[in-house]
């Protein structure tokens, strides 16, 4: 057992910091809050008098319910603070409105009877909202006279053992019910003391994030990285970024930010969002690090924004793909920032685990977005790109679908990870504790391949479709359909309608899609064309694929709201009918 507490670490780091650092909370609307770590974290003491003592037979869970990151953080640090395990939810704009959202926290305080309390933000239990019958703990939304001298006295933490769990991150349910997945002090100063490594970090970073803290990749991968090492942290609310975007490339201008990080899904957003009035004058030129990942890498999305933002000062290099899980903490690799994304394109028919991957060429992406290499002529290849190497601590492993060892490069499997970030376990709600993965690794399902000591991401294992013994990526029929239809790639979804059925539709599902729904015969040629024919095309005028919290989409769950009819679907179009 190591001495690693995440609490304590933080604490010596905001006072190492002084007042001089802390974050800078972004209310556009209002009156931006710059609060310092060590005010922050006296607040959350504050908080933490009102929570209940920690037990001795098994800690309680306090689930955090809220939208903005102050109270959020608050209520973490409070809790992680009382030896409680906290539980980020996502807010009532993530959860899908108020009822679903009250719906959310009732099934996550379900799982703990008798052992749970509720951490709400102040003003979101409003109107005819239910609300558990737990302990409510109201967060305060403002930081001003709250808790100012009731911060624990230095070496006053909780004595909390390294490898007692320190928080609980729940999955995000790409192929099944979420998980609750529980991170020990000893995951955490692992992992972001590997993720420091890896970045190359100096001792003055700036850091902008728009992500949500119920995600791995906001939670660990930003706000507690900058805690951890006490770097300035600028924070946007999520939904501030959706509805205006152009304020995330302001953010990055405004406070000179050299890190930041998204998944493939907010590149392509903002690309696609920002107009080029609302950035004139901004300046990216400060930005080594855009850390992409956490959804499948996209070659268009690379090049677009790459190109969109190189008047601006970004620089393509800045892109850093990296794999990683709440599973793994967070990060499991990461390419070495500042150098030139690398790709391969491989042949996307050859997708067996165990079996062979066969290369159609390589190339990288400069600063302008410009590849220097091609697929070669008359071949269809699919770019898939490096995620690097493992961070520091981690083991990264392929095996095949019986588990065995694959050493050479270029094959194909199942993606395993071991070491020191690797949680401690899925979290049985029964007994509050963990229950460690088999051997201590962990199987990701994620298909991967090693090219000269680098890990390149294929696909999610159970997003391939077989046909006639043939393997289709799902992804890559998204985006071939995509293309005839001349819609973006994260509003269609493919899957087959019964895993079961080597003969069943490949099905289709368009949101979005305002326009007039007539198809085209030619488009309907071109979609019958494709390397798997489309048989139906399910079009929606709103957003209706089902996804996760991180806005991975969920073909297990599509697939089956298609098959029960509970999609919102406008028009159904037949198209091997129509071809007949």
């Amino acid at each position: 057992m190591t001495t690693a507490n995440l609490l304590r670490h933080i604490y010596m780091s905001a006072r190492g910091r002084g007042q001089g650092r802390g974050v800078h909370f972004l209310r556009y609307g209002s009156e931006d809050a710059v609060v310092s770590y060590e005010t922050l974290l006296d607040m959350s003491a504050w908080l933490g008098q009102k929570m209940p003592e920690k037990s001795r037979d098994r800690p309680h869970v306090v689930v955090i319910a809220a939208m903005d990151p102050l109270p959020t953080l608050m209520a973490f640090f409070a809790a992680l603070g009382c030896g409680s395990l906290p539980l980020i939810l996502p807010g009532p704009q993530a959860a899908g409105g108020a009822d679903a959202f009250a719906g959310r926290i009732e099934r996550a305080i379900a799982w703990f009877p008798g052992h749970c309390v509720l951490a709400l933000q102040e003003d979101l239990a409003v109107g005819d909202m239910r609300l558990p019958d737990v302990p409510v703990i109201p967060v305060p939304t403002q930081p001003a006279g709250y808790g100012l001298e009731a911060g624990w006295p230095p070496g006053a933490e909780p004595a909390t053992g390294a490898d007692e769990v320190a928080f609980l991150q729940m999955t995000s349910a790409s192929t099944g019910d979420s998980k609750l997945v529980s991170i020990s002090h000893a995951n955490a100063c692992a992992n972001l003391t590997a993720l420091h490594a890896a970045l190359g970090a100096t001792h003055d970073e700036r850091i902008v994030s728009w992500l949500p803290l119920y995600h791995d990749m906001g939670l660990v991968g930003t706000t507690m990285f900058s805690f951890f090492h006490g770097y300035e942290l600028a924070m946007m609310r999520p939904n501030d970024f959706i509805m205006r975007p152009h304020r995330w490339i302001g953010a990055l201008s405004r406070y000179r930010c050299t890190i930041t990080a998204a998944p493939s899904f907010g590149y392509d957003y903002a690309e696609r969002m920002v107009a080029g009035r609302d950035i004139e004058g901004c300046d990216l030129t400060a930005l080594k690090t855009a850390i992409i990942g956490a959804e499948p890498i996209r070659l268009a999305t690379m090049q677009r924004f790459a190109r969109r933002f190189r008047p601006h000062g970004f620089r393509g290099s800045s892109l850093t793909c990296a794999f990683g899980m709440a599973e793994s903490t967070l990060a499991s690799t990461m390419t070495i920032p500042g150098t030139r994304p690398r790709y391969l394109f491989v042949d996307p028919g050859q997708t067996d685990c165990g079996g062979p991957v066969r290369i159609l060429g390589t190339g990288s992406m400069d600063d302008e977005g410009d590849l220097d290499s091609a697929p070669p002529a008359g071949l269809q290849g699919v770019a898939v790109f490096s995620v690097g190497s493992a961070v520091k601590g981690v083991e990264v492993g392929l095996v095949d679908d019986a588990g065995q060892p694959l050493s050479h490069e270029h094959t194909l499997g199942e993606i395993v990870l071991g070491g020191p970030s690797v949680s401690v376990g899925y979290l049985d709600p029964a007994t509050a504790s963990p229950v460690p993965f088999p051997g201590g690794l962990l199987r990701t399902g994620d298909l991967g391949f090693l090219d000269n000591g680098d890990l390149f991401i294929v696909e999610r294992k159970k997003n391939i479709i077989i046909r006639q013994g043939k393997n289709f990526l799902a992804s890559l029929i998204e985006e071939q359909v995509a293309r005839v239809l001349g819609r973006p790639a994260d509003e269609v979804i493919v899957f087959d309608a019964d895993i079961h059925d080597p003969d069943s539709a490949i099905t289709v599902i368009v949101e979005n899609f305002t326009q007039k729904t007539d198809i085209g015969d030619g488009q309907v040629a071109a979609l019958r064309g494709l390397d798997l024919p489309v048989d139906v095309l399910l079009i929606a005028r709103k957003r209706v694929i089902p996804r996760t919290t991180s806005g991975k989409k969920k073909h297990y769950e599509a697939r089956r709201k298609a098959a029960e009819g509970t999609l919102k679907i406008e028009q159904a179009v037949h198209l091997r009918a129509a071809e007949a």
